[in-house]
């Protein structure tokens, strides 16, 4: 669009520069007419015709032809003028440089070589034609030096400038494709990153939803039930008190058992919803505890790390248990797993290791485990890498932007 408004505008200023021409040329004819001046009318005519196709050219996104339709007009113009008129050879070698300049945003290098080329025949026709008149009226040798040297020697530093200055254009044409490029495709990458985050929000919200009513159900299932239980059994133990003691001492008694068991199973839910230990130490104490509770070796390597905001340590917690249970269902008997922690410059990179029979990470990676485990860590920030192959086990790796706590154990070895 751009390149159309630029060479309709270049067309125009030569149709406007060409009817200025031609009103000069017929003021001259009034006074003075002669076949020279008819001549150039027709000369002028011509080229006015010759542009007015060439904007029909550009009008239609032919810009190449509309620029050569130009550029030879203007060479064949600036020939014929030097031959009618030849003591304005000046003009004519600057108008011949107009095509060469002209034609920069819409040609190759390799045709815009003959653009110049085609410039310094211009120039020195110009000056040959113009020759034998010039040299009647000025000093022979002078004549000469302007028509071999000294019009030659100014076009040749100029069409260098067209020559550098098309390179330098076409050097930044390259960047800004390569910019558009790259610029594409961090859009794509933006879009598909977001599309990827909400579609685990949706899942995490829809899991959240269906954690919530599981906890419901236990609660009414277990612990409900049995506090129930203990208040009945505590309202007969009040009506037997005064008819049957021991009854009522024996019901008491089975009260508190019932107590204890529905106080355990509330630890057990809220255990479930978010660990003590957890809250209390951090990864350094929960992730031990749970790997004493797997029913696969583990060993944990996390002394290296100190506290971090509660959504951190909570999403990496539960990422550990389901890579266990993972690793406990799928991995095989003899399965053994490594949990390692560190923290690196600004990131803490938790990896789980286990020695089982893998899978192919390279097609098998949508099951709910590491879905879930990609979910909670995009809320974050953070990654998920999968390494594993058939037969020679899994490594996941989480890594998350942080830094430890201010005053935890990490930052004051540091």
């Amino acid at each position: 669009m751009l390149a159309r408004i630029r060479l309709r505008q270049l067309i125009f200023a030569l149709l406007i520069a060409d009817g200025v021409l031609m009103g000069l040329t017929v003021a001259v004819a009034f006074g003075r007419p002669t076949v020279w001046v008819f001549a150039m009318l027709a000369l002028l005519a011509l080229e006015g015709l010759v542009f007015v196709a060439a904007l029909r050219a550009a009008e239609r996104g032919w810009f190449e032809r509309a620029i050569t339709t130009i550029s030879v007009s203007i060479w064949t113009g600036a020939l014929a003028a030097s031959w009618l008129s030849p003591f304005t050879l000046p003009l004519h070698v600057v108008a011949a440089l107009i095509p060469a300049i002209s034609a920069i945003p819409y040609v190759r290098r390799r045709r815009l070589l003959l653009y110049c080329l085609a410039t310094l025949a211009t120039t020195f026709g110009c000056a040959a034609l113009a020759l034998p008149v010039i040299a009647s009226v000025i000093a022979p040798m002078v004549a000469k030096y302007l028509a071999t040297i000294g019009f030659p020697a100014v076009t040749a530093p100029i069409l260098l400038v067209v020559w550098h200055t098309a390179a330098t254009l076409g050097d930044m044409a390259a960047i800004a494709r390569r910019n558009a490029d790259a610029l594409r495709s961090s859009q794509r990458l933006l879009a598909e990153h977001a599309e990827q985050l909400t579609c685990s929000r949706a899942r995490l919200v829809a899991a959240t939803d269906a954690e919530r009513r599981r906890l419901e159900q236990d609660l009414h299932d277990g612990a409900q039930q049995q506090l129930v239980a203990v208040a009945i059994t505590l309202r007969l133990a009040g009506q037997s008190a005064a008819t049957d003691p021991a009854r009522s001492i024996e019901l008491i008694g089975e009260a508190g058992e019932l107590l204890q068991t529905a106080i355990a199973e509330i630890r057990r839910l809220a255990q479930g919803i978010y660990p003590p230990l957890l809250a209390r130490e951090g990864l350094q104490g929960a992730l031990p505890a749970a790997a004493d509770r797997s029913p696969v070796p583990v060993r944990v390597l996390v002394d290296g790390i100190g506290r971090y905001r509660p959504d951190i340590e909570t999403a990496l917690y539960y990422c550990c248990l389901e890579a266990l249970q993972n690793s406990a269902k799928h991995g095989g008997p003899t399965t053994r797993v490594t949990v390692t922690a560190h923290q690196h410059e600004a990131e803490l990179l938790v990896s789980i290791a286990d020695t089982g029979c893998g899978f192919d990470s390279a097609r098998d990676t949508d099951g709910t485990g590491l879905t879930n485990m990609r979910d909670r860590l995009a809320v974050i920030g953070g990654t998920l890498l999968v390494d594993s192959a058939p037969g020679r086990g899994t490594r996941l790796t989480a890594t998350v932007p942080t830094r430890p706590l201010p005053g935890t154990p990490d930052t004051l070895d540091r």
